[in-house]
């Protein structure tokens, strides 16, 4: 049995899915019925609790050999700070593994995960990997960068700034240089999916990406064409977008960007361009070639 939390957010649905098809039985932690919705007609078991929860992790990890943590958040919102989520829950979850006798811990962080708390975010999800790798557990560790498909995720974040942008106009934080190598969600489950049950990636931290560094102007370009628009890039250099980000983030309950992330946009999020291809011997899909396979891309409401 496979456990996977976060089942029904955006990786999670597409990964449930694989698994399924592959004819793994596989148990899904979700913390609502609503969320259960998602993975329907899915043939698995539902189990409704959270990683703050920790009677509902034990019960969650009885009689499991692989746990799949994908519960994280990007973003902070009410109660779900980044220390209770990404930091205690992944400290609560590992415990009820090893409390249950769990096989494999497969833990899915973030590229540049690191111990400088300038960054909230991926410090946060360094001080979770601390939980994994310091455990009795036979765990792996997974650092993507910017994952993209179908769902709402990266990608959709640069959409709804598209979006709430005056044509032809079309803004770009800085200079637009900060590199990423987006990786295709189908790429990424195909990586976690070879590491159950492979002794070879046990007690390892694997950073993956795409097979290309391309940096926010080029992505933004890409999009702009999926998208069908003709945009002028403006660049707002970024101690001025630093002091209007966080009014935005006060008077929008969903905006484009957060003080955070903006923050983030000074660091690359990048790794070896033949990570994946060395690592689990298949080459992912192009950045270009793979978003003409998802829909077009629409902001949240």
């Amino acid at each position: 049995m496979i456990l996977i939390t976060g089942a029904g957010g955006f990786v999670g649905h597409h990964l449930v899915k694989a698994l399924v098809n592959q004819g793994f039985n596989v148990r899904c932690l979700v913390r609502s019925p609503d969320a259960a919705v998602n993975l329907l007609p899915e043939p698995v078991e539902i189990t409704l609790g959270n990683v703050n929860d920790f009677n509902s992790l034990q019960e969650a990890c009885n009689g499991v050999s692989v746990v799949i943590h994908l519960v994280a958040i990007i973003r902070e919102k009410g109660e779900d700070t980044f220390n209770k989520i990404n930091i205690e829950g992944t400290k609560n979850l590992v415990e009820a593994a090893e409390n249950n006798g769990v096989n494999q811990f497969l833990h899915l962080s973030a590229l540049g995960a690191n111990n400088d708390p300038n960054f909230k975010y991926i410090f946060s999800k360094w001080q979770g990997e601390q939980f994994v790798i310091n455990s009795n557990l036979n765990w792996t560790i997974f650092r993507p960068s910017v994952i993209y498909g179908e769902g709402f995720g990266f990608l959709n974040r640069m959409s709804q700034a598209i979006q709430m942008s005056p044509p032809p106009l079309v803004p770009v934080p800085g200079k637009g240089k900060a590199l990423f190598q987006p990786i295709a969600v189908s790429d990424l489950i195909n990586c976690i999916i070879k590491t159950i049950n492979n002794n070879s990636t046990s007690k390892k931290i694997i950073e993956i990406g795409g097979p290309e560094h391309l940096s926010y102007k080029e992505i933004l370009d890409i999009l702009l064409s999926h998208l069908g628009h003709r945009r002028i890039k403006v660049s707002i250099p970024l101690p001025i977008l630093s002091l209007v980000v966080p009014i935005m983030n006060r008077i929008l309950k969903d905006p484009p960007v957060t003080p955070v992330e903006l923050k983030q946009l000074k660091l690359d999020n990048i790794t070896e361009l033949d990570s994946v291809e060395r690592i689990f011997g298949f080459k992912p899909i192009p950045f270009r070639e793979g978003i003409k396979y998802i829909p077009k891309l629409k902001p949240t409401a």
